[in-house]
């Protein structure tokens, strides 16, 4: 788990300039844009497979006991979709 401060703190030890980009879809990077990030909520501990995330998107479908949070979500997005 990463916390805005902690992210604040990790990127002010790279210089102010360096690009910063996402992994693509498949292969390769994107560019990152500010519109790529949002706040959403989130359900905890829902992903069942591998190629799950870890935590869900969609907490109507969430079972009673589960905990949903906001996040600050960053989206992947590809220019070439």
């Amino acid at each position: 788990m990463m916390t805005v401060r902690e992210m604040i703190e990790l990127l002010g030890r790279y210089p102010d300039d360096m690009r910063v980009v996402v992994s693509g879809y498949e292969n390769g990077y994107d560019d990152l844009s500010p519109e790529q990030f949002r706040v959403t909520p989130v359900v905890l501990n829902t992903g069942t497979h591998v190629w799950d995330g870890q935590h869900g998107d969609r907490p109507f479908g969430a079972r009673a006991g589960v905990q949903t949070i906001d996040v600050l979500a960053l989206r992947r997005t590809s220019a070439h979709c």
